[in-house]
């Protein structure tokens, strides 16, 4: 009864905590950052320092975050869940990590907005301004649908924990094995978001430019899709197609 309980409370508090977090990287990402020009009173050797102190520490903060989505993600510790027979938590147990490590990016976060690519931030209420604010919100649009499309209670880890309370086998089992290749070759559903979000924003800060160099590399050698891959998708929405048109008439 206790461990019942203790997978339903992990499961419960990892749902809300990483709702929250996402809430806030929401914000992080695309809030509007001004250019601060009490930095152009100080000396450019002072400036330089700050830049480059502030880049480090960012850069150490993501860092962290892609060794623990790495490290949690890999198949020795997924063995560790295994061997203690609560593979139900897992995902759980992977969120809650993955949402403290960018609490504590966002919350520690240093941002360096006298240095930048572009700034279209004194453009605000014009025409490119608004295209840039709607392309933030489409990028997030397709990350959140596509966590949806992708059966967000999964994503969540609480599929999982309801499946084992009722004597289910993991939800991942009952898919297909060409499914289950094509998840794991696709480590997120989002990516064209992501990089709506990260590259398209009124101000490139230089912090802000590392970050989206540093994240896009990332996903894209994590992003293992191949042909195998991309013909099942292919007939996926194939049938897709023929049992809407089916239905239509």
């Amino acid at each position: 009864m206790f461990t019942k309980v203790l997978r339903v409370a992990v499961c419960t508090c990892s749902f809300f905590y990483t709702f929250y977090v996402l809430c806030h990287l929401t914000y992080f990402l695309s809030k509007r950052i001004d250019y601060d020009e009490n930095v152009e009173s100080e000396k450019g050797e002072n400036l330089a320092v700050k830049a480059l102190w502030h880049s480090l520490i960012n850069f150490g903060l993501i860092s962290v975050f892609i060794l623990q989505h790495s490290v949690m993600a890999s198949d020795s510790v997924k063995d560790l869940y295994a061997k203690f027979n609560v593979e139900d938590v897992e995902r759980s147990i992977y969120n809650i990590s993955a949402s403290a490590v960018l609490h504590f990016l966002i919350s520690t976060w240093m941002p360096v907005p006298w240095v930048f690519l572009w700034n279209f931030n004194n453009l605000q209420g014009g025409v490119l301004w608004y295209i840039l604010s709607l392309i933030q919100v489409i990028g997030w649009c397709i990350v959140y649908i596509g966590c949806i499309m992708m059966d967000i209670s999964e994503l969540a880890g609480l599929k999982q924990v309801y499946y084992k309370l009722s004597g289910r086998p993991c939800p991942m089992a009952l898919k297909s094995r060409e499914l289950q290749r094509y998840f794991m070759h696709m480590r997120h559903p989002s990516f064209t978001g992501f990089l709506m979000i990260l590259w398209i924003h009124p101000l490139m800060s230089i912090d802000r430019f590392m970050m989206a160099s540093l994240l896009t590399a990332y996903m894209a050698l994590m992003w293992t899709i191949d042909m195998g891959d991309y013909s099942y998708h292919s007939i996926i929405i194939t049938r897709k197609e023929m049992e809407i048109n089916y239905k239509k008439h």
